[in-house]
């Protein structure tokens, strides 16, 4: 009787350990894992090259058409990452959060490495830190910067 049971609870530990929960459970396989992760830390370059960029070149990055000349290879743009560098820059410093949206590349950076599990801060807490410092930043520049044409709609964004 006592064989019964000891094998109920092995069949069970082995239904259960194979499904993991949670946000990071389907990356259960270790070169998925690595490779997410990866072209998360590599997004974050781009997007970190496309909004310092976007600093010196918002002017012909704004008056891009992007629907019209995407693949047309007469329209060029003056953004270090290309046009999809211009795309993201105008997305994030222009219509998001302005300025204060170069904490972006760090959220996504965190991820990346969370997901490689390499833990330098605390994940939650640099994550909330960060949201909050991204929407008071972007609210007070805005406020203050009410009348600047620089980056288009100023640095708070729109």
């Amino acid at each position: 009787m006592a064989k019964k049971t000891v094998r109920k609870k092995t069949a069970a530990k082995s239904k259960s350990s194979g499904k993991k929960r949670g946000p990071f459970g389907l990356l259960k396989d270790e070169r998925l894992r690595i490779l997410v992760a990866l072209l998360l830390v590599a997004f974050s370059f781009l997007l970190l090259l496309s909004q310092i960029s976007y600093l010196f070149t918002w002017k012909t990055d704004q008056s891009f058409e992007y629907n019209v000349s995407w693949y047309d290879t007469h329209n060029t743009v003056d953004n270090w990452a290309g046009k999809l560098g211009a795309y993201l820059g105008n997305l994030t410093m222009n219509k998001w959060f302005g300025l204060a949206s170069l904490t972006f590349p760090f959220l996504v950076t965190l991820i990346g490495l969370r997901i490689l599990k390499i833990k330098l801060v605390p994940f939650g807490k640099a994550l909330i830190l960060s949201l909050i410092f991204t929407i008071l930043l972007s609210i007070w520049l805005g406020y203050f910067s009410e009348n600047s044409i620089f980056l288009g709609s100023g640095p708070g964004g729109r």
